[in-house]
C-alpha cells in the first residue's frame, strides 16, 4: 500500500482549530499553520479535488479516505474568548493560557479539527 501526501498549495493555507470546556462555556483557539500535511493510505492515486474551492475538512469528508495527521508547522493562532467574560476574568483567562494552565484550573480539552483551504498538492511519498 503505497502513502500519499496532502498539503495546501500555499502558505498559511492549514487551519487548526482547538476547543476547551469548563463548565458550559467553551474557549476556542483558532490557529493557522505556515504549512501542514495528511497522508493516504491507498494503492493507487486518490481522486481529490485538488482545487479544494469549498475547503476540505480532513474529518468530514465524502472522499472515503482516512486522513492520518502529519505535521504542522510555524503557525500563528488566537483565542476566542467566551462571551460575557469580565475584563478580570479574561485577564485571569490569558494567564492561564500563557503558563498552559487551562487543564490544571479545570478546563477540559475538547479536541481538534482542521481545515485545508484553497489549492492542494498530492505527491506520493516513498514507502
Amino acid at each position: 500500500m503505497a502513502t500519499w501526501r496532502l498539503t495546501p498549495k500555499h502558505k498559511k493555507s492549514f487551519i487548526e482549530i482547538e476547543s476547551w470546556k469548563k463548565d458550559k462555556i467553551e474557549l476556542v483557539h483558532d490557529i493557522v499553520w505556515r504549512s501542514g500535511s495528511f497522508t493516504i493510505k491507498s494503492d493507487i492515486k486518490p481522486e481529490i479535488d485538488l482545487d479544494n474551492k469549498d475547503g476540505l475538512d480532513p474529518d468530514n469528508n465524502d472522499y472515503g479516505y482516512e486522513f492520518e495527521f502529519e505535521e504542522s508547522d510555524d503557525g500563528h493562532g488566537e483565542y476566542t474568548y467566551p462571551e460575557g467574560l469580565s475584563a478580570v476574568e479574561e485577564a485571569n483567562l490569558e494567564a492561564l493560557i500563557e503558563k498552559d494552565g487551562l487543564e490544571n484550573a479545570g478546563w477540559i480539552y475538547g479536541g481538534n479539527e482542521y481545515y485545508l483551504i484553497g489549492q492542494l498538492e498530492l505527491t506520493r511519498t516513498e514507502d
